[in-house]
């Protein structure tokens, strides 16, 4: 999806002769107004100090002289960010964005040809925990990020070229048409209710967001005492039903062909709950085995709205782009007094599983289990 950029035209206006004559008599003229704080001498940002809204303003007329103004974000649900980036949209508006779906495999492919060849047309990777552009130094760049409160440092990987912006919600769906809310599975343990089986509807379990989810339960320093291997396995043994891709979990469950699904990404929840759909979301899930994936991004190096972008990585540290992570992507933000979405416990009060692990050799025995368990 794309938001067009708005181009404003000047009216000229040509002054009369008495206009003129009016105006040479008229009164000293008063002293201008001093500029909002936070506003430098052109767009306000909100929260933000005079040196750092200067700074956004001198990145805006950069990315708008250029006239490289529309950011490309690729990334594997991309699009369910479109509300948020409305906001930053509206904020800056003679800029815009391309949001292009694709898979992770594919993004890295298209970056690789792109930093190869020197015909770069993505900007930004906005995805999961571990991006893995971001581990060649070649397909992507670090980017200064002076926004947030004082003495904020984003967390980052891969010597910075991994930037970790947000936290998003996994849990339960139900069909409210044909399961009642006293009746839907409110923590992982319910699921192994004899009535599920069969009828639970899941992505892949070796890819995505769970493998990382199974991966919580066992590790040691995650909740195997709460549920371990034997979880695991009692799970992989209701008969799950797998949907693939992971994104059609909750348009499946919509449709009354499963009454509930497991580990779906809120995002994909809403976009089918936003059509009208019979569809409700369980978290945070009694029992634990909560899981926020962090979502991170990475800045392709010499892309082609290279200030547009670095204004828009810094745009989500402020104020006004922690507030609109909470309320149009229903995501936790990172700085410290970032706002949860609407409705939703406080991170301090959620039995969390620990965030996902990046390193392939530490996840190599748990994601070997995951799939020796859950092939049919």
């Amino acid at each position: 999806m794309k938001f067009n950029p708005v181009v404003r035209t000047a009216t000229a206006v040509v002054a009369i002769g008495a206009l003129a004559s009016l105006a040479a008599c008229a009164s000293t003229p008063a002293a201008p107004e001093e500029p909002d704080a936070g506003s430098s001498t052109g767009i306000e940002i909100p929260g933000a100090t005079e040196d750092q809204a200067a700074k956004f303003n001198e990145l805006y007329e950069a990315a708008v002289e250029s006239g490289n103004t529309d950011i490309v974000f690729y990334g594997p649900s991309a699009t369910t960010s479109t509300a948020l980036l409305k906001v930053f949209t509206d904020r800056f508006p003679e800029l815009s964005v391309t949001l292009k779906d694709m898979a992770d495999a594919q993004i890295l492919t298209t970056m690789q040809t792109e930093a190869a060849t020197g015909q770069r047309v993505g900007d930004l990777w906005w995805g999961g925990d571990s991006i893995q552009a971001a581990m060649e130094a070649d397909i992507c760049t670090p980017v200064d990020v002076f926004s947030g409160p004082d003495g904020f440092t984003p967390p980052t990987a891969q010597d910075d070229r991994l930037i970790y912006f947000a936290y998003r919600m996994f849990g339960f769906v139900y069909n409210s048409d044909n399961v009642k809310a006293a009746d839907a599975p409110k923590g992982w343990n319910d699921l192994l209710d004899s009535e599920w089986k069969g009828q639970i509807a899941m992505g892949d379990p070796n890819a995505g967001a769970l493998r990382h989810i199974f991966t919580g339960m066992m590790r040691p320093d995650g909740h195997a005492e709460q549920f371990g291997e034997a979880y695991v396995e009692k799970l992989a043994a209701q008969d799950i039903q797998y949907v693939d891709p992971e994104r059609n979990v909750s348009a499946e469950v919509a449709s009354g062909r499963f009454p509930v699904g497991a580990g779906v990404f809120y995002g994909y929840y809403l976009a089918q709950k936003e059509k009208g759909a019979p569809l409700e979301f369980v978290f945070p899930l009694e029992g634990g085995g909560n899981f926020l994936s962090r979502s991170s991004l990475c800045v392709a190096k010499d892309g082609p709205a290279a200030d547009a972008t670095e204004l828009f990585v810094n745009w989500i540290f402020t104020e006004e782009g922690q507030q609109a992570l909470a309320e149009k992507d229903f995501s936790y933000g990172n700085t410290p007094t970032a706002p949860g979405p609407e409705g939703m416990d406080s991170l301090d009060k959620i039995d969390k599983l620990p965030f996902a692990n990046p390193d392939p050799d530490f996840n190599k025995p748990y994601f070997e289990f995951i799939e020796k368990t859950f092939t049919k």
